[in-house]
């Protein structure tokens, strides 16, 4: 299997950051599982070896084992035997359009302001101190990991997933980082809906343009700004969509 290209060093180690004493297995699985379906872990990534795995958590190696019994349940990961082999994440691991949309649809609008509300004010404190603590290394890394204007929707999704998980790193809080990792994993697939469209993805990077410049410069109010303006953006695009599922399901009902 192709070695895949991993970005958002900081943001990976915050998943393989030691773990508390209970319930260790189910932890173990449930912080994979926010790693894969945020985009911390690609699909076809090999995973480190059980005893890496263990070592990095502070579990017993048959801990991790028993948790990756639950993630090949779920479908996430998939394991090889003999030379080259390991355990990968799965193909198709994040959710096809129509599950995003169906997922999306089945929320009510309520829910989904709520969700909104708690995502920007998270991300949004991530970049005010992202732009006090970054430095210019860590600048042109963020400016690495943009996808390009021709790079299909995929690309564009887990790219921008990725500067997010690097942004919650650069707050220097595993925790904080940690927190984003499950938002992502709980929302940010819905979040990245309006991505499909061409004018999204040309607004999405003319905002981490300027997300990356504010914290290259260390301004705080202004990468704040940024973030807040931006995803607010997005979750109105999100918003619009939800209404149009809402309206096409009326109109399937009463037909």
């Amino acid at each position: 299997m192709a070695e895949v290209r991993r970005h958002g060093s900081r943001a990976r180690s915050a998943i393989f950051t030691p773990l508390s004493d209970v319930g260790r297995a189910g932890q173990v699985e449930r912080r994979l599982t926010e790693a894969i379906r945020s985009g911390v872990l690609v699909e076809g990534e090999r995973l480190p070896s059980e005893p890496e795995v263990a070592a990095m958590l502070g579990v017993a190696v048959v801990t991790v084992r028993e948790a990756l019994i639950g993630l090949r349940s779920q479908g996430l990961v998939t394991t090889t035997r003999g030379r080259g082999g390991g355990t990968f994440v799965a193909a198709g691991a994040a959710a096809d359009e129509d599950a995003l949309a169906e997922r999306l649809g089945s929320m009510s609008r309520a829910e989904l302001h709520d969700r909104a509300t708690q995502y920007v004010l998270v991300l949004a404190g991530c970049a005010e101190l992202a732009a006090e603590r970054a430095d210019g290394a860590d600048a042109a890394a963020l400016r690495g990991l943009l996808a390009g204007p021709d790079a299909d929707v995929g690309v564009w999704r887990h790219a921008d997933a990725e500067l997010w998980l690097s942004v919650a790193a650069l707050t220097q809080s595993a925790r904080v980082t940690r927190e984003v990792v499950r938002l992502e994993a709980d929302f940010g697939t819905i979040v990245r809906i309006p991505l499909g469209d061409r004018s999204a993805r040309t607004a999405a990077r003319t905002a981490h343009e300027a997300l990356i410049g504010a914290i290259e410069q260390g301004d705080a109010e202004a990468a704040r700004r940024c973030a807040r303006t931006h995803l607010q953006d997005t979750l109105d695009r999100v918003a619009r969509t939800q209404a149009s599922v809402h309206d096409r399901r009326r109109r399937t009902r009463s037909a």
